[in-house]
């Protein structure tokens, strides 16, 4: 069966795939792959059935979900209608004097063959730093994802906040009990809606869409869009 894997965009999605071959001598062997992008493990696969050899073949992604390859090809045609090749910048302020803070959040995806950009701010209440603020904008990302009913995705993650990057990576460890609260709650809405977060640490001058979303949110500005973009 030949499929031509360019006419749908593909999910960013890792898989690995799980051989079961049988040699010339009938010895059963089971052979496992590296870490795949989607393309590359449907090729894979194409090419393992060519030998002839097959008995099974099996793949599992991040959450060791197990797929068949009739079920990633109708997951592809299912993904092309839905939102995809999401990414997300966010940012917040916080306003000592007034102790009210700004959530910034810009999210990128493609959707039917066209781009679009949804824009998303909101002044909050109950924070004490600009820390606890920037976690509440990457909170507040992750909400958007669930009400855009996004799953079984990787998410790019962009913002200039080494805090929270580093914190809700693992790379850094958190003392702060504020901050172990937003950890939670965000880990607890990605593995329900079974999402990977790939973040990307930008300069200050490159995130300055969230910011301003952010700033505009201290002002009393609300701004909630979404427009297709080239």
């Amino acid at each position: 069966m030949n499929i031509d894997y360019s006419l749908g965009k593909v999910s960013n999605m890792k898989l690995k795939i799980s051989w079961k071959y049988i040699t010339k001598k009938k010895y059963q062997i089971t052979l496992d792959t590296d870490w795949l992008e989607i393309k590359e493990a449907l090729l894979l696969a194409e090419d393992f059935e060519s030998t002839g050899r097959t008995k099974e073949i099996i793949f599992l992604d991040q959450f060791d979900t197990q797929w068949t390859k009739k079920q990633i090809i109708k997951y592809l045609k299912e993904l092309e209608d839905e939102p995809h090749d999401i990414v997300i910048y966010f940012d917040g302020g916080f306003d000592i004097q007034t102790g009210i803070s700004g959530v910034g959040v810009s999210v990128y995806f493609q959707q039917n063959g066209k781009k679009y950009r949804k824009r998303y701010n909101e002044k909050l209440s109950g924070l004490s730093t600009n820390n606890e603020a920037e976690f509440a904008a990457l909170e507040n990302a992750i909400f958007l994802l669930e009400e855009m009913n996004i799953t079984g995705q990787t998410i790019a993650v962009k913002g200039d906040s080494q805090v929270v990057m580093n914190q809700v990576s693992g790379d850094w460890p958190c003392y702060e009990e504020q901050h172990e609260r937003f950890i939670n709650r965000i880990e607890k809405k990605c593995k329900e809606y079974k999402l990977t977060l790939q973040f990307e640490l930008l300069k200050r001058n490159d995130n300055k869409e969230a910011h301003n979303l952010a700033t505009s949110a201290l002002k009393g500005n609300k701004i909630e869009s979404t427009i297709e973009v080239t």
